[in-house]
């Protein structure tokens, strides 16, 4: 069984059973956060005003992992998820969060149906022999659908 989410955003979303919708996210405004098991925080972004094309999404990707790269992360990969019907271009940074926890943080331009919405996900490093978990990233992007 799994969550399903029709968001005022303009995207559904089919979250594994067990996802936690946080009311009130600290993200801010035009953004919605998600909960899902093992530690795993999904944040979707309303931003088509400044992303008109998928050129612009993978930009958008690449700005916003800054902002973990400005807090000693290291670049772990890049690239295009190869997801059916979309484009999905992600950079994933490995970083410390303020308590010293090692995380991994993937920000990721989508673009499908001409629309644009962002995604960043978060979740703990637990074995670095498996990071970064491209494969789950995958399948939380797959899920999202923008209309």
């Amino acid at each position: 069984m799994s969550v399903h989410i029709e968001s005022p955003l303009g995207f559904t979303a089919d979250f594994p059973e067990h996802t936690q919708v946080l009311e009130d996210s600290a993200a801010g405004p035009n953004t919605e956060q998600y909960g899902l098991l093992g530690g795993v925080l999904v944040t979707v972004i309303k931003d088509d005003a400044s992303v008109t094309d998928a050129p612009g999404a993978n930009g958008w990707a690449h700005v916003m992992s800054d902002f973990y790269r400005e807090r000693a992360g290291v670049l772990l990969t890049e690239g295009e998820l190869n997801l059916p019907g979309k484009s999905a271009y992600a950079v994933l940074v490995g970083y410390s969060d303020p308590a010293g926890a090692a995380r991994v943080a993937a920000t990721v331009g989508v673009w499908e149906n001409n629309r644009f919405i962002g995604v960043v996900v978060i979740w703990p490093s637990v074995n670095p022999e498996t990071e970064p978990r491209v494969y789950m990233l995958k399948d939380i992007v797959s899920s999202i659908s923008v209309a």
